[in-house]
Order: structure tokens, then sequence, then C-alpha cells
């Protein structure tokens, strides 16, 4: 269940991905990294809050269950236009530090935040 759950959350992340509006994400690269955080905190009330379509699968209710971080990464950026934009994450995973990659879409919303 809990491997449906994320992979229905990264469907929604690489299809379309924005943000409430907060000063730390202002940028998109902010919530590359914040996605991967919550991610790997499995903070579904995050990841909710960061995909653009509702999903049933996400419960806004249920926090982190862990205070896993990534602390070492490398954030490559590809700019497809000024609301759109594509990331990949190479990290190194805080629980059993092996290096790992992520890749995602960010895109700005109908509001205009990321």
């Amino acid at each position: 269940m809990k491997k449906t759950i994320i992979s229905l959350g990264w469907i929604f992340v690489f299809a379309t991905t924005a943000a409430c509006s907060n000063s730390e994400r202002e940028s998109p690269s902010n919530i590359a990294v914040e996605w991967l955080n919550a991610s790997l905190q499995k903070d579904q009330s995050t990841m909710l809050e960061l995909i653009d379509q509702s999903t049933n699968a996400l419960d806004p209710k249920e926090g982190a269950v862990n205070d896993l971080a990534i602390e070492n990464y490398t954030l490559t950026e590809w700019k497809a236009n000024d609301e759109r934009y594509f990331y990949e994450i190479v990290y190194e995973h805080p629980d059993n530090q092996s290096v790992a990659t992520e890749q995602m879409e960010v895109i700005k919303n109908d509001q205009g935040e990321w």
C-alpha cells in the first residue's frame, strides 16, 4: 500500500507540481528538494500541498513519519520556459548511504505559484 501511495505521488509530481504560497517556495528548485525530503519522510501532508491535482492516495492529516532529509546532493536544472522547469537530483540517501537519482518537473499553477 505504501509503495502504491508513493508511486501515485511520483506520477502526480512528474505530471504537474505546484505549491502553496510560501516564501521558501519562491524558487522551483526549492520545491524539488522539498518534495524529495517529504518523500523520504513519508510526509503525505506536504506531498499533497506540493502537487497541483488532488488525489485520494495521499492523506492530508498524515505528517512526517521520520526526520530524514537530504544533505549532500547535486541539483541539475533545465528551464523549458518561464513556467516549467525540469530537475534531476543526485543525492546520498540519508538512511542507507547509497547514491540515488530522482527526476521531476515543476510548473507554475494557475495562480502563478510554484
